[in-house]
């Protein structure tokens, strides 16, 4: 048999207050509605359940048989609800997996693990990488909580916030024989690594460089940034990736840094995450905490 839950609100409420007319305006509605809300119970219960006794509705005892039950439900009900919309990080046991760009990984994730061992140390992560063409449905169906990547163009329901905003450079190996200063000749003299999860292709660096008349030589493709550094810093080779990678990975190889010779707009970094979770407290508060780290870098 199925039934309204709704209708036991009205059965506690009637029960508490002993009169149609203050259960209504206890519950904000109308006399009518709490009346034929009574006689549905009525009719689930086949029982009259409340009797009228002069101004009084006197519980049946088959109302006194169940109230102690429907209190006590629509008491745990209430406590369900109010956890929905509250979050414990010291106690939170939750997994979440979020996409990440190998780039973006070795940027974000040290300090993002850090806050989340201290404020949530049962909280798990993982990362991984979504393919562009599945962000969208991923998101949604809750396969991934959070993603981060450049500007893309998805639909209403999928939200986002611009996380930072990169400029393209261009690393060599430690003591080459550039100099200070890295013009576009050059640039096009040396052979270059790509960075690419595509077998084929040219870069975004590449369009820009067609768009002149231009095209580089690029002798090597491979998958993560590092890997890419690690050649570079030990050949002639030349590597154009955002300045927070190149920034980072030249403290730990012998890599010089160079401004881009081809004019080229900031990358802009965003934060991705479905409406279905944008009000979900554990959502909230790993957003919050991505935030707080792409404001540190």
């Amino acid at each position: 048999m199925k039934i309204d839950l709704n209708l036991f609100t009205v059965f506690d409420a009637i029960y508490r207050e002993g009169n149609i007319t203050a259960a209504a305006k206890y519950l904000n509605l109308s006399q009518p509605a709490v009346s034929h809300a009574l006689a549905r119970l009525r009719e689930s219960f086949d029982d009259p359940l409340f009797c009228r006794q002069g101004n009084k509705m006197q519980p049946t005892p088959v109302a006194n048989n169940v109230i102690g039950d429907v209190q006590a439900a629509l008491q745990q009900l209430q406590t369900t609800l109010a956890k929905s919309k509250q979050f414990d990080a010291s106690t939170s046991n939750k997994h979440c997996a979020i996409s990440l760009h190998s780039s973006l990984e070795a940027l974000y994730l040290p300090s993002l693990m850090n806050r989340v061992a201290e404020q949530a140390p049962l909280m798990t992560l993982a990362c991984t990488r979504v393919k562009r063409t599945e962000l969208e449905s991923k998101l949604a169906s809750g396969d991934i909580a959070l993603a981060v990547d450049v500007l893309l163009p998805v639909s209403s329901s999928v939200k986002h916030t611009c996380l930072a905003k990169d400029e393209l450079v261009v690393v060599a190996a430690k003591n080459n024989n550039i100099g200070s200063i890295l013009n576009k000749e050059t640039y096009l003299a040396h052979q270059h690594l790509l960075v690419s999860s595509r077998f084929s292709g040219p870069g975004i660096e590449d369009f820009e460089l067609g768009r002149l008349g231009l095209q580089r030589k690029v002798a090597l493709r491979c998958q993560h940034f590092f890997s890419a550094c690690r050649i570079v810093a030990n050949n002639d080779m030349l590597l154009t990736l955002p300045k927070s990678s190149a920034t980072l990975f030249s403290k730990i190889l012998p890599l010089d840094i160079y401004p881009l010779p081809v004019p080229l707009p900031d990358i802009d970094v965003h934060l991705y995450w479905h409406e279905n979770v944008d009000k979900e407290p554990a959502n909230k508060w790993l957003r919050n905490k991505m935030l707080l780290v792409a404001n540190e870098k």
